[in-house]
């Protein structure tokens, strides 16, 4: 083993007891607080730990789910029971301690640096295209020491200079939709994958949320066109985005983009007073046996968000210069 591998497991085991001991100290510290079935929140924590390794949750008990993301993660597995087996992987992946970032705001802040923009898909295609780019080829360690070791090739020191900094009410976000949303073809309950659309600095220099980031909004209504003249209709909403530290920000659609051009598409939309983008056709014709028309907006569509309420996130010093 070089001197570069020892120290990156070094950092790699330092993150790990540090995230270990704060999960610990937070479940400890709070023995008041209400949580949920212990099944129902590691059954949470356990889905979204799979769509953030594997990008699709996957099937059969528990305890050798999580046994497999410890052996893909760290190379090893441990004796942990699988509540706290899980609190220990979703506290390093996606929570961090003031000391050491999460895996998450890691990745992301690697793709921002090399690649201009943070990027989706399974972590092991994500690592391999920031491995290919910064050392040639694709790392076969497991895959949290493979961001280590990214961490220290491309940033001074191997350290991420963490800013505590507050996004405020007000502050503009636009997003684009990542599928086309459809009266005919959507449905209800349907989740709209989107991205954001260009970086979000405060202060100056602190990273708060990166280029490409993702999101989702819900259809929480859609009305395919019928006879008779009944129109299309569908009712988008958005109530949060991801800071590059993960923490929630609430925000609300305010509009679309200056490119919609309600004419062509041949519909008309605009955000409500409670922040949802509410969508029906332009001149609507009514009669018998006239069928309504459906709604549409591409692939590609800009929407206009805005923070409802201040937020404290963890931002990266960025030089600008």
């Amino acid at each position: 083993m070089n001197i570069r591998t020892g120290r990156v497991r070094a950092a790699l085991f330092l993150a790990l007891l540090l995230t270990a001991a704060a999960a610990t100290t937070a479940t400890a510290a709070a023995p008041a607080a209400k949580p949920a079935p212990l099944d129902a929140q590691l059954a949470r924590r356990l889905d979204r730990l799979e769509r953030f390794v594997y990008g699709a949750v996957q099937e059969g008990e528990a305890a050798p789910r999580l046994e497999r993301l410890e052996k893909d993660l760290f190379g090893r597995r441990t004796g942990q029971r699988p509540p706290d087996k899980a609190q220990t992987l979703f506290s390093f992946v996606f929570q961090g301690t003031a000391q050491a970032p999460s895996l998450d705001m890691k990745l992301n802040y690697l793709e921002w640096k090399v690649f201009n923009e943070t990027r989706q898909g399974k972590l092991a295609d994500r690592i391999a295209a920031l491995d290919t780019f910064v050392i040639g080829s694709p790392s076969t360690e497991p895959l949290a020491f493979r961001v280590e070791q990214l961490v220290h090739l491309t940033i001074e020191n191997g350290i991420i200079s963490l800013h505590q900094v507050r996004i405020t009410a007000g502050t503009a976000v636009k997003v684009r939709l990542g599928k086309t949303i459809s009266s005919k073809d959507s449905r209800q309950g349907e989740m709209v994958p989107m991205t954001i659309c260009s970086d979000l600095f405060v202060d100056g220099n602190i990273l708060a949320i990166g280029k490409g980031a993702l999101l989702s909004g819900e259809l929480e209504q859609v009305r395919r066109g019928r006879r008779f003249g009944r129109s299309g209709f569908a009712k988008l909403a958005i109530t949060e985005i991801a800071a590059i530290d993960a923490t929630p920000v609430p925000v609300r659609i305010t509009g679309l983009g200056e490119e919609f051009n309600k004419k062509k598409i041949g519909m008309a939309a605009g955000a409500s007073a409670l922040g949802y983008l509410v969508m029906g056709p332009v001149g609507l014709v009514g009669g018998a046996f006239i069928k309504g028309e459906d709604v549409a907006l591409p692939e590609g569509t800009i929407l206009d968000l805005i923070v409802t309420s201040d937020v404290k996130v963890l931002g990266v010093l960025i030089n600008r210069k």
